[in-house]
């Protein structure tokens, strides 16, 4: 599959983020706003960089702003998913959170990669017509 190829970029990509994302939050935290805001402050931060990254980096595709939101969408599209697996894994399941958390992430993380080869792999300009 084609896709695959472009996985050990993103991962290296997904890392970098997810670590400037946490320090990102704990910063927000250690200031003492609240959870809810720091989510609202940290997702504006991590899709514009994130995708910046992404596209040029994994994809080397040209960003544009039907990917940026093309991006954008699958990401805060999984965001609900995710909480619904946390509930789940750790409230229904009764899973301790050093089990869920990482099985949480790991379903996020390929989530996130198909939304974001979605958004940003090289797509054809136009389609071939038989003639």
């Amino acid at each position: 599959m084609s896709a695959l190829r472009f996985l050990p970029r993103y991962s290296v990509i997904g890392v970098l983020c997810a670590l400037f994302n946490n320090l990102l939050l704990i910063a927000l935290d250690m200031l003492g706003l609240h959870f809810s805001v720091s989510v609202a402050i940290s997702v504006a931060v991590m899709i514009p960089l994130g995708f910046l990254l992404q596209s040029r980096l994994t994809f080397a595709a040209q960003p544009n702003w039907p990917s940026f939101w093309r991006y954008a969408a699958g990401l805060i599209g999984n965001l609900p998913l995710a909480w619904l697996l946390m509930w789940l894994f750790r409230d229904q399941a009764g899973m301790p959170m050093f089990i869920a958390a990482p099985v949480v992430t790991a379903i996020a993380f390929l989530l996130n990669f198909a939304a974001s080869y979605w958004a940003l792999a090289q797509r054809p300009t136009q389609l071939k017509t038989v003639d």
